[in-house]
């Protein structure tokens, strides 16, 4: 008799995408003890300490999913818009009004 072929719904479930759930239940501090729990129990799958490290580490990395709020790296000093500017801007609104602002940002990106 030929095996039933397992259907569609029953697609397996790799080993980053575990580690991922996992990561989505405890957060990007969990340690790789209670994760491995939350694995065995919900996906019948044991997996060591270690490669449960080695996939967070890779999904920090990558920036995968829920591990975005650990994906690391400090920012350059020119990143953006500083809480400083921002104050100044509101400076510029309270003395000369939203409509002017924005006339002087329209004639100030001309010259960029």
């Amino acid at each position: 008799m030929a095996k039933a072929k397992p259907e569609v719904s029953e697609a397996k479930v790799t080993q980053i995408e575990m580690v991922r759930a996992a990561l989505e239940e405890f957060g990007p501090d969990a340690k790789p003890q209670p994760m491995q729990t939350f694995i065995l129990e919900k996906f019948n799958t044991e997996l060591a300490p270690n490669i449960i490290s080695n996939y967070k580490s890779v999904l920090k990395r990558k920036g995968g999913g829920a591990v975005a709020g650990i994906a690391g790296g400090r920012r350059g000093r020119k990143s953006g818009a500083q809480f400083s500017d921002l104050e100044t801007i509101r400076g510029l609104v309270t003395r000369l009004g939203a409509e002017q602002v924005k006339k002087l940002v329209d004639v100030a990106g001309m010259f960029s």
